[in-house]
């Protein structure tokens, strides 16, 4: 049974970039003993196949699957559960799915031998949705209000969710093709959620649902660090590339920690920690919010 790494990369060159930054730490921590193999889903292969080693496998994705896989409803995050579907179409062994802007803190072949052994891995388990103080979750919860009971057409049981729901991040998913139809009723969840509330994270809560209906996952966060709130990183990746273009891709293992993003966004996280009236000050101080920290792209 193989282990596979899987990503989805599709839309502009940020999304690449995040892909190739990741991959770079994956491969800083792995080598081909490892008999990890990697596929990416992506409508672009041309961006990675110039930088890439030749094994990478690849999905190409045209304008029209992308379309079908949004679904009527045109929701974008809809095409990560139609591509866990088709990996367990078509792939035997152990997955582990992760998103763009995520990376590997050490080896992870240690997260495939718990994949192997049946259990269910995501990113990391953000607790009851009444104590979040995040706004995305205050609008879960004012949606749940509404509505908290759901149904759909594959499963007999009444769906029931609320604010003391358990949410966890779904920037990586470890699984095998034995919960292929679980994979199919998260897709339904998550059309029917979306139907009624337009949340981009009812890909998230559809995923949880039926993950700790399963089992309690677990974390992946001490082995992947995912930094889904630090958009800023972006252009910082921009400017690595350029710098290093057209290095291949490994060369470049030794220089990714020198704009390592669970460093440069340290400053954001400390600033989203304080208080409405200490927010404030520090504008009022500083001029500014939060900074960047320095960086070198040598």
């Amino acid at each position: 049974m193989d282990n596979y790494l899987i990503y989805l990369s599709f839309g502009n060159d940020d999304y690449h970039r995040e892909t190739l930054y990741s991959m770079i730490s994956f491969y800083k921590f792995h080598s081909g003993k490892d008999a990890i193999k990697v596929l990416i889903y992506t409508e672009s292969p041309d961006f990675f196949t110039a930088v890439l080693p030749p094994e990478i496998h690849y999905r190409v994705l045209d304008s029209q699957q992308i379309h079908e896989w949004k679904g009527a409803s045109n929701y974008v995050y809809r095409l990560k559960t139609k591509v866990l579907q088709e990996v367990c179409t078509h792939y035997s062994g152990q997955f582990l799915f992760v998103d763009t802007d995520t990376v590997f803190l050490k080896n992870a072949l240690p997260l495939f031998e718990e994949i192997k052994k049946g259990k269910l891995l995501l990113d990391a388990c953000e607790g009851k949705l009444i104590d979040n103080p995040g706004g995305i979750a205050r609008k879960t919860r004012t949606f749940l209000k509404q509505h908290s009971t759901f149904s759909i057409p594959s499963d007999d049981e009444s769906i029931y969710i609320d604010e003391q729901f358990i949410a966890w991040n779904s920037g990586t998913i470890g699984f095998t093709n034995a919960i292929a139809n679980t994979l199919v009723q998260v897709e339904e969840l998550i059309d029917v959620l979306y139907a009624k509330s337009k949340l981009f994270v009812v890909e998230q809560i559809a995923l949880s649902y039926y993950f700790q209906k399963k089992q309690q996952p677990l974390a992946t966060e001490d082995y992947i660090y995912h930094y889904w709130n630090f958009k800023e990183f972006r252009p910082v990746l921009k400017a690595f590339f350029d710098y290093h273009k057209p290095k291949f891709l490994l060369e470049l293992t030794d220089a990714i920690d020198r704009i390592h993003p669970k460093r440069l966004s340290q400053p954001k996280k400390e600033y989203k920690k304080l208080s409405f009236f200490q927010k404030q000050w520090r504008k009022i101080t500083t001029g500014k919010k939060w900074q960047l920290p320095d960086y070198k792209l040598e």
